[in-house]
């Protein structure tokens, strides 16, 4: 397999986290980010990450890699198996998207209430659990992480605005234990 990505893509990192968790591995193909021209002839469009697989499978989209390589390697499972609770997971994703991957592009100053309001309900989702929705690491863990990773982690290099957006509207302060620990738990996870 070829992981196509650029420096610092939070959606890159959504998949590296589920390689690893897989036990699975990828060459990593770097791309510019001021020429995606690699992107576009590989996948049609520009946005990373791009998986090609090894039968020749062009996937693009973090959520749709993250479904395949869920459903070609079935152990461990990122969805669980009961139909309802992977519904519940994917409500959650679909709102995380819309609320944290799409609105900090778009933000304007004053325009960060639905993120910041929404720390309270992370802290919520993991009172006497170690992981988001369930007893162990999944894939809502993996759809949130890399974004709100940013309210305490910061990478050097990383000049990226949709980052500095979310790392200003995440004012972390000691209302928010389980989420900090949260996020150090999962940063010691392996990334492929």
């Amino acid at each position: 397999m070829k992981l196509y990505e650029i420096p610092f893509s939070t959606n890159v990192e959504r998949v590296t986290l589920t390689l690893a968790f897989k036990g699975l591995g990828a060459e990593h193909v770097l791309c510019d980010p001021a020429d995606r021209s690699p992107i576009v002839a590989l996948s049609g469009q520009e946005l990373v990450p791009v998986l090609e697989l090894d039968d020749g499978t062009v996937i693009a989209d973090s959520m749709a890699i993250m479904r395949r390589l869920d459903d070609d390697h079935l152990a461990p499972p990122l969805w669980p198996d009961d139909a309802s609770r992977a519904a519940e997971i994917d409500v959650f994703a679909d709102w995380f998207n819309r609320v944290w991957k799409v609105a900090p592009n778009r933000m304007a100053p004053g325009d960060a209430e639905e993120l910041r309001g929404s720390l309270d309900r992370f802290e919520a989702l993991l009172d006497g659990r170690d992981f988001l929705l369930g007893d162990g690491f999944g894939i809502a863990d993996v759809v949130a992480f890399p974004f709100l990773k940013y309210a305490i982690l910061w990478e050097d290099g990383d000049e990226e605005r949709f980052h500095e957006v979310l790392r200003e509207t995440q004012r972390f302060d000691a209302r928010y234990p389980r989420l900090e620990a949260w996020i150090h738990r999962v940063d010691a996870l392996p990334r492929a």
